[in-house]
């Protein structure tokens, strides 16, 4: 049965389908997985004389076994590949023919054709752990011999998509092979059997052969990273020491005996002993206290709230948040599971689906929230100061509140990531091509929208930079806002007019569709992603519409009470607005696409529409205009989730990527297995958000207090 060479019983079982998307091939920015997703739907749509050549080449591969072994005995000895994976080879022959487990586990572990192809399921990876678990070993025939994972990718095709135009059509093999066989052996072995295809002519196309590296050498980046990561550790643990042991316990203990005033026990950790130890304080010991995790986990987990917290803001913030991890989970779980076509196809055909699909407004709403704070906050502080401000201070303090744990999860994520984990189609650079060693410094400088966006580090650091951008024109608007009225209001107004024109006319020229999930080419797609969704001139609007809202809650000084008859009527035209938005484009993706021009004109107002229903919710609720709705968004436990939305954001894509990468078979999606995958997102996403608010975020804020001086406000403006 095994007489004939070990190649043969290898493409037996190797050949797969799977789309060029591949998540081992490229990193793909995280929005792209959606026009993934739908060309998947498109491709099991094909007519029926593409789908009946798709069909033969795919019967095809499964008979290649047959073929090869009846055709080619001594085909091995031609295949140019070296002397050491023949050896290698001939081994794994005479092993089987003996039936030894490791040649078994080797033959094993080849990925193999699975029912599902048409609905999607295009991953066929073998078996990842098996391959590498194998292990042989033989002294008198000085063999040494361990399973060396690959991944093979080879173009069968072209198909036309209504989402990316013509695209290639692979395979990708998960191939298992004797670790004497190097990437060039494999390629030698793929190129002399692939003519034999005889549907279509492959034999000059271009293959992939990406093999796992078998140790995992620490680069200098890693390097710096993990030093850098464990002096704030240090400094992290040395400050809650000091603040545990000493300040909380002995020096309490030392006041008590001091006082002899009533015979109390002191707890070990006082929550009041701050107002015992703060007069002592120096200022080495306030830098020491500002890494203190005891101390930075109370204000976070701090429940407390003043009259003047817009408590509802923290409800608006979560939920949004949480929004956000959810389209995610969707992005991200659509480019890797096995029934991609007709999942999303049943999805899109649901109303209620819609909310999920248009989850990008989501972001909108951080936009208006920051808006409407700024304005609300740095209005409040001009009329303290008679209309100064340090404005240096105003730049640099948002600059430090935001660029210090955006860094260091960037410099943690672009250089360790490697090593997170690993699995059949895990990145062997992790996350970021390169390192992010080109583009760092953009999103240092928050200008990495501004260009070509397959080139950004943190693909979803794009809002950041938009945030940033906005910020820094800020003034242009507040300053007339606060001086007179009108002519703030005409400043608004004309930017508002700008970023709502600009949207419209550049959708108009490109023929942009109103969603990501609607028909459209691959230039087109380009277009809407690189020159309308991450530039700052096409989503200023809702930031915008949050200045007007926190002015006239400046002006209205939060003691605007609206006829009740008018306050419902006020809700009521807000909530038909934001239902507009998401869920009016469920009729253009079933089969009634919309217009240019309806589109155009939708692209250039939804989001501001949407931003002016958020910031509605927050005046009603901060004017007492909001009933239940403020009940419930002011819920006591919205408050320490939103101070974690910041680094939320931040590290919950790099979650999301590692769990995607490391999977080592695709999962069939279910309603079930999405809320699954959305809640244990969320949930591990809060949990290293927590640690990096702790070990990041707070101290950094920690330390700005102590070396300028600043006194803490009672509202924080936070984004995300």
């Amino acid at each position: 049965m095994f007489s004939s060479t070990p190649l043969y019983m290898y493409f037996g079982f190797v050949f797969a389908i799977y789309t060029p998307s591949s998540l081992a091939q490229k990193h793909v920015p995280y929005l792209d997985a959606i026009r993934d997703a739908v060309k998947a739907v498109n491709n099991a749509n094909r007519d029926q004389t593409k789908n009946d050549k798709f069909l033969d080449t795919l019967s095809y591969w499964k008979e290649i076994p047959g073929n090869l072994l009846n055709e080619n005995e001594n085909a091995a000895d031609q295949y140019n590949v070296s002397e050491q994976c023949s050896f290698s080879l001939a081994a794994l022959q005479l092993g089987l023919t003996q039936r030894e487990t490791w040649a078994l586990q080797i033959i094993d572990a080849i990925a193999k054709p699975e029912a599902g192809v048409l609905d999607g399921s295009l991953k066929w990876l073998g078996s990842y752990d098996e391959c590498k678990r194998t292990n042989y070993h033989n002294e008198s025939r000085s063999l040494d011999i361990k399973g060396k994972y690959s991944l093979l990718t080879i173009p069968v095709g072209t198909s036309t998509t209504a989402v990316s135009g013509p695209e290639v059509v692979s395979l990708v093999i998960g191939v298992c092979l004797p670790d004497g066989c190097s990437t060039g052996d494999i390629t030698a072995l793929v190129h002399n059997n692939i003519g034999r295809i005889p549907f279509g002519n492959y034999s000059s196309s271009k293959f992939y052969v990406t093999s796992e590296e078998e140790d995992k050498p620490l680069t200098s980046n890693a390097v710096v990273a993990i030093v850098i990561l464990s002096i704030l550790t240090l400094i992290v643990i040395v400050g809650t020491s000091y603040d545990v042991i000493v300040v909380q316990w002995l020096r309490n203990i030392g006041s008590e005996l001091e006082k002899h005033i009533e015979d109390e026990k002191i707890p070990l950790l006082n929550p009041n002993s701050k107002d015992v130890h703060m007069e002592s304080e120096n200022t080495f010991e306030k830098l020491l206290l500002s890494f203190s995790v005891y101390s930075n986990a109370k204000k976070i987990l701090s429940t407390g709230k003043t009259s003047e917290t817009l408590t509802a803001l923290n409800g608006i913030r979560f939920l949004s948040i949480s929004w956000v991890v959810l389209g995610h989970t969707y992005t991200f779980a659509l480019s890797s599971i096995s029934n991609t076509g007709p999942f999303l196809k049943e999805m899109l055909g649901r109303r209620s689906f819609q909310a999920i699909a248009n989850a990008l407004v989501a972001v909108d709403s951080f936009f208006a929230i920051s808006g409407f704070l700024l304005a609300y906050l740095t209005l409040k502080e001009m009329d303290k100061r008679n209309g100064k401000l340090k404005w240096a201070m105003f730049y640099f303090h948002r600059f430090w509140r935001l660029t210090p744990a955006y860094m260091l999860v960037l410099m943690t994520e672009a250089t360790l990531s490697s090593y997170f984990a690993d699995g059949p189609v895990y990145p062997p650079q992790g996350f970021e091509v390169d390192y992010c060693e080109k583009s760092w410094w953009k999103n240092l400088l928050y200008i990495n929208n501004l260009f070509d966006p397959a080139e950004m580090c943190m693909g979803w650091s794009w809002y950041l930079s938009n945030d940033m951008q906005f910020f820094i024109l800020s003034p242009l608007l507040l300053i007339p806002l606060y001086y007179n009225e009108v002519a703030g209001i005409i400043v608004c107004m004309v930017f508002l007019l700008g970023t709502t024109i600009a949207p419209g006319v550049l959708s108009s020229y490109y023929d942009m569709p109103a969603s990501l999930f609607a028909d459209s080419s691959q230039d087109v797609y380009d277009a809407y992603t690189n020159q309308y969704y991450v530039k700052p001139w096409c989503r200023m609007g809702p930031y915008i519409i949050g200045i007007l809202f926190g002015y006239l809650l400046y002006k209205t000084k939060s003691k605007l009470r609206i006829n009740k008859v008018l306050n419902l009527l006020v809700w009521a035209v807000s909530t038909t607005l934001a239902c507009l938005v998401l869920y009016g484009l469920y009729d253009s993706l079933n089969g009634n696409p919309l217009s240019t021009n309806v589109s155009s004109l939708y692209n250039a107002t939804h989001r501001s529409v949407w931003g002016a229903c958020v910031c509605w919710v927050i005046y009603a609720c901060a004017t007492g205009n909001g009933g239940f709705v403020n009940t419930v968004l002011s819920w006591s436990v919205f408050g320490p989730l939103a101070r974690l939305s910041y680094c939320l954001y931040l590290v919950h894509p790099v979650i999301m990527y590692a769990y995607s990468y490391s999977s080592r078979t695709p999962i069939y999606l279910t309603d079930f297995t999405a809320i699954y995958l959305f809640l244990g997102n969320l949930v591990f996403s809060l949990m290293v958000a927590c640690i990096a608010s702790l070990v990041f975020e707070a101290p950094m804020m920690g330390l700005e207090k102590v070396l300028l001086g600043r006194d803490k406000k009672k509202d924080e403006i936070i984004i995300a």
